[in-house]
């Protein structure tokens, strides 16, 4: 059986809190190219960069080259004088020019003027534009997540560097006084030996210098034991940082979805935070079957946006942004009474059965809110009765 319901409560702009635990991205200002366009432009100017430097194309060819570099520096400083006017206030320019985006836009500003005044052939000073493979970084979510992650993180990072380096120069060190004798020309310094000592810390393993002792061939299995230990120590909290970081967006994102269905918005924050860990969202193409009618019914749905509607006789029910079904089949163990298809793309917040037990441990008023509403329904459908969404 399906419940079709649509709780309308006023919207509180508090929530009792929720609005602090909300994402709040910082405005950066307005953008005058958009991101795709953006590469575009640095794409074409360093492949131009690149491509002047092959030897097999004439002068032409080359001086065509360098022209391309030369306008693609000229879009990109028009691009950030305009992004400086718009922004008007001092107290705003400083703010952007302080930020990331605004240090990588600066710099690819300032990097041909600067190859142009520090190198007097005109060709190398072309290669300064490399430094517009920054820009790429700007638009890059996944780039922005891994420096976070590397700074949450960064304690436990460090460490590893310590004892990496300790080991770097106690291994360099024990290699010298072990193979000194028998290879001069390798391990003859300290500084010679920091070389295979790095090799062989990384576990790469070149074999173009390799201990020939006893002592010095027990130090290399140490040392290649201890650069697989430190390794793994490193891909574990890096992995972890990541799973946590991941964890926290997603937290961050369904709160936000959570707090956009009347059903929650009289709900403190606590409860909220409850319903959050256990609701997953999920994004609906136009035209998905979201549950079939006969099928076991495990799941119930929240509409967050978009639109569904649920293929009832004589007239199909059109579920819209606040609307639940499908607790009915979860409530009662009942098949699902009828199919319910996604007219428009749409968001949905996703509970099953193990997490609606679990809610309704911890917050069996919210439950039984659900309940209520479910027999209500049921009673309806008994009297073959059609209860269209109720709107509160």
């Amino acid at each position: 059986m399906l419940i079709l319901v649509k709780v309308q409560g006023a919207r509180n702009p508090q929530c009792r809190g929720c609005q602090r635990f909300r994402a709040n991205p910082m405005k950066s200002g307005p953008r005058s190219l958009s991101p795709t366009l953006s590469n575009g432009l640095t794409t074409v100017g360093l492949f131009a960069m690149i491509l002047g430097t092959s030897p097999t194309f004439n002068d032409p060819l080359q001086l065509f080259f360098a022209a391309i570099v030369v306008a693609a520096w000229i879009a990109i400083a028009a691009k950030f004088a305009l992004r400086l006017r718009k922004l008007r206030t001092w107290a705003r320019q400083r703010l952007y020019l302080t930020s990331a985006e605004g240090l990588i836009d600066a710099a690819s500003v300032l990097a041909l003027p600067c190859g142009w005044l520090m190198v007097s052939e005109p060709k190398d000073a072309l290669l300064f534009a490399l430094a517009w493979a920054l820009r790429y970084i700007r638009h890059t979510a996944g780039l922005a997540l891994f420096w976070r992650v590397m700074q949450r993180s960064r304690t436990a990072l460090l460490s590893i560097a310590s004892l990496f380096l300790a080991i770097f120069f106690v291994a360099s060190t024990l290699a010298y006084i072990f193979e000194r004798q028998i290879q001069p020309e390798v391990f003859g310094s300290v500084p010679r030996a920091m070389w295979w000592a790095i090799v062989t810390l990384t576990t790469t393993g070149y074999g173009d210098v390799t201990p020939v002792t006893v002592w010095g061939r027990l130090l290399g299995g140490w040392v290649m034991v201890g650069g697989v230990v430190m390794f793994a120590l490193q891909a574990g909290i890096i992995a972890t940082a990541f799973a946590e970081e991941l964890q926290r967006r997603h937290f961050l994102h369904t709160w936000d979805l959570v707090t956009t269905v009347p059903f929650f918005q009289d709900l403190g924050a606590a409860a909220i935070a409850d319903i959050v860990r256990l609701l997953e969202s999920r994004d609906v193409a136009e035209g998905t079957v979201i549950v079939r009618k006969g099928e076991p019914g495990d799941t119930m749905y929240f509409v967050v946006s978009g639109e569904a509607t649920v293929q009832l006789s004589p007239a199909p029910v059109v579920l819209t942004p606040g609307s639940f079904f499908g607790e009915m089949a979860l409530l009662f163990g009942t098949p699902r009474s009828a199919t319910v298809v996604a007219t428009k793309p749409s968001v949905l917040l996703v509970l099953d059965v193990a997490d609606l037990r679990q809610l309704a441990g911890r917050r069996p008023e919210l439950v039984n809110l659900i309940e209520a509403e479910a027999r209500r329904r049921r009673e309806a459908n008994s009297t073959t009765q059609a209860l269209p969404a109720r709107a509160g």
